[in-house]
């Protein structure tokens, strides 16, 4: 998906640190996300460029003007079952459409590889993400309520059934 120095692209390595790099700070400076955040985050980034299976898990940025914009990510959580990963935009590129064509580049990605559902944990505190999970069909099937980073957290585990037509997706 490209328009001009616009696009949405799959990842290279060079990418992989400036994933890091923007969940840490934007956690932090909107959540007071602490260090123990920023190594969950740097472990399972690197991990999945180190070992990740890239014909069935991707990751995918937004580049504004050659700048990177924000990131999504899926992987295999089992044979049937993908995971949505390191969903973020910077607040400059919020409130513009790019969350949506991440999250359908997403779907699309778990549709041709025949998962037959995609699976993610977020917060209650995330309502954007919230509201657009839900208006592709994810539903919340597990809540529980974590201390992380000083602060007890109302985590969320939303799930979509793939191959059905989704209301308001595409």
């Amino acid at each position: 998906m490209e328009d001009g120095h616009t696009m949405i692209r799959m990842y290279e390595q060079k990418d992989l640190q400036h994933v890091i790099a923007a969940h840490i700070r934007i956690y932090r400076e909107e959540y007071n996300y602490d260090e123990g955040f920023a190594a969950f985050v740097k472990n399972a980034v690197q991990q999945f460029g180190h070992a990740g299976d890239h014909e069935h898990e991707m990751m995918w940025v937004v580049e504004l003007d050659g700048r990177h914009a924000g990131s999504i990510g899926l992987v295999r959580a089992d044979e049937h079952t993908a995971q949505l990963r390191w969903f973020l935009l910077e607040p400059g590129a919020r409130g513009q459409g790019w969350g949506r064509k991440l999250l359908e580049q997403a779907i699309r990605f778990a549709e041709e590889r025949s998962y037959g559902r995609i699976v993610l944990w977020t917060n209650e505190a995330l309502t954007d993400a919230r509201r657009l999970y839900s208006s592709f069909g994810f539903e919340i099937v597990e809540r529980q309520t974590q201390h992380l980073s000083g602060q007890n957290v109302n985590e969320e585990k939303w799930a979509l059934r793939l191959n059905r037509k989704r209301e308001g997706a595409m």
